[in-house]
């Protein structure tokens, strides 16, 4: 096989994600396919680039070496691009997987005068690096409060553009489902799924907020996505924080938090110097335009949205 720039890229992300599984939904491709591509480019370079092991994936020391002249080349392709006319006219986009991500790509396609091209990751931290290596353009991300955010990479900008206040989910037998509100020192005790992403400070950041109210939190489940999460909830095997534009399933309910601690941000952080804030502004009022009804719905039919004006997000304007 003859190795080619996107088998570069493949590599590197493999290298920031530190997982086949996240690299392969970013990509929008299979596991098994991802995995059988790996196999092919490891076999042109002659050996393992990743070894496997309990947390992940990691470099071998062939893998290092590659890495390092595959992250100058893909470098030095992309200052090419950007200095040539025409050489690169779209915007790059990483974003976290969000119920509105298909909709609101499909809305940018009328609103800004340039492509959008995507990656996909739960992970904050992941975004970030995207970033700061000059893979994506723009990211579109949440985040926390406390100094457990990832921090944000020089030559880049942040605008906050939701402030969105976590709920909790349970299962509908629980004893606190009918309550409707409760403290986190209510849930001590419990086991908690946690935050999608957990290295981009969210786990951490709830770890600290349970531990304030008295109690240290059991993690379980770290690989349990949005998907399966409200199974694993109704039947009772954990509790989780869930966002205003969640929609909860049979068998569970969502109650309001009397504290503030677990506030998720969501913004858009972007290259300074490849992106102009009238691309910014588009972005930030064509997602708002989406967004906007649906947390009206659901303040509306939502028990736990409905009876806490405190639990509505803020979302701020451009």
């Amino acid at each position: 096989m003859q190795v080619e720039l996107r088998h570069l890229r493949v590599l590197s992300q493999l290298a920031e994600t530190g997982s086949i599984t996240r690299t392969a939904a970013s990509l929008g491709v299979s596991q098994p396919t991802l995995s059988n591509q790996l196999r092919r480019i490891e076999n042109a370079f002659g050996g393992p680039l990743f070894s496997r092991g309990p947390d992940g994936i990691v470099p071998t020391p062939l893998g290092r070496h590659v890495l390092a002249r595959a992250r100058g080349i893909l470098a030095d392709m992309d200052d090419l691009l950007a200095t040539v006319p025409g050489g690169r006219t779209g915007i790059r986009l990483g974003t976290h997987p969000h119920v509105l991500v298909g909709e609101w790509l499909r809305k940018l396609e009328t609103e800004l005068p340039r492509t959008v091209s995507t990656r996909l990751d739960y992970s904050g931290a992941v975004l970030t690096r995207l970033l700061a290596n000059d893979s994506v353009d723009v990211v579109f991300m949440g985040r926390v409060a406390d100094h457990n955010a990832p921090p944000l990479p020089p030559g880049t900008s942040e605008r906050v553009i939701t402030i969105e206040p976590c709920g909790i989910a349970l299962p509908s037998a629980h004893p606190l489902a009918g309550r409707g509100r409760v403290g986190l020192a209510d849930l001590a005790g419990e086991v908690w799924i946690p935050p999608q992403g957990g290295d981009d400070g969210g786990t951490a950041m709830l770890r600290a907020a349970c531990e304030a109210a008295g109690f240290t939190p059991t993690f379980r489940y770290a690989e349990v996505d949005t998907g399966s999460m409200p199974g694993f909830v109704a039947a009772g095997f954990g509790i989780a924080l869930v966002s205003p534009t969640w929609h909860p399933t049979d068998g569970v309910t969502v109650v309001a938090l009397t504290s503030r601690e677990t506030d998720a941000y969501r913004v858009l952080r972007w290259r300074t110097a490849t992106i102009a804030t009238t691309d910014i502004d588009i972005l930030h009022r064509t997602f708002h335009d989406l967004y906007k009804p649906m947390v009206q719905r659901h303040m509306t039919t939502l028990p736990w949205l409905a009876q806490n004006p405190d639990a509505h997000p803020r979302t701020l304007n451009p």
